[in-house]
C-alpha cells in the first residue's frame, strides 16, 4: 500500500509523532507534493496550533484546506477544532451539515468516540448521546 494511502486510511483527527511529522511536513511542503498530503500536515499543524490556542493559525490552516472539501474527513476535523475552542455548538453545526451532505448519521458516534480518544469527555458524551449511542465504551482509551 502506498505511504499517502496509509495515511489517509487512519482516522481523521490523528497525528504522527513528531520525527513522523517533521518528515512528512518536508515530504508535503516541497514542490508538487500531493494535495491530500498537504492537507494532512495542514491538520496536523492546525491541531497543534489548536492546543496552543493559536486561534489565527488555525483560521490560517483551516482556510487553506484540512482534507477534500465538504468531505467527512476536513468536517470532523473542523468540528474537532472548534470543539477544543470550546465551542460545542458550532461542531455540532459543522457535523450535521457533513451528515446531510453524506447521509452518515453514525459520524455523531464516530466523532463521539475521537473525542474520547482526545480526553475530551464532555464533547464526547454529547456527541454520543445526540447519536443515540448512549454512554461511552468502556475500551475507548486517550490517545
Amino acid at each position: 500500500m502506498d505511504p499517502l494511502e496509509i495515511l489517509l486510511s487512519r482516522d481523521a483527527a490523528w497525528s504522527p509523532p513528531r520525527p513522523e511529522f517533521e518528515r512528512w511536513a518536508a515530504e508535503a511542503t516541497r514542490a508538487a507534493g500531493p494535495p491530500a498530503l498537504l492537507q494532512e500536515a495542514r491538520w496536523w499543524q492546525a491541531h497543534e496550533a489548536a492546543l496552543r490556542s493559536d486561534w489565527d493559525r488555525v483560521t490560517e490552516l483551516a482556510q487553506e484546506g484540512l482534507g477534500e472539501p465538504f468531505s467527512e474527513r476536513e468536517g470532523m476535523r473542523i468540528a474537532l477544532l472548534h470543539v477544543l475552542s470550546g465551542d460545542l455548538e458550532q461542531a455540532e453545526h459543522v457535523l450535521s451539515q457533513v451528515v446531510q451532505w453524506l447521509g452518515d448519521a453514525s459520524l455523531l458516534r464516530r466523532f463521539g468516540d475521537v473525542c474520547a480518544a482526545e480526553g475530551l469527555a464532555e464533547a464526547s458524551d454529547r456527541f454520543r448521546r445526540i447519536s443515540g449511542g448512549g454512554s461511552p465504551p468502556p475500551s475507548a482509551a486517550p490517545r
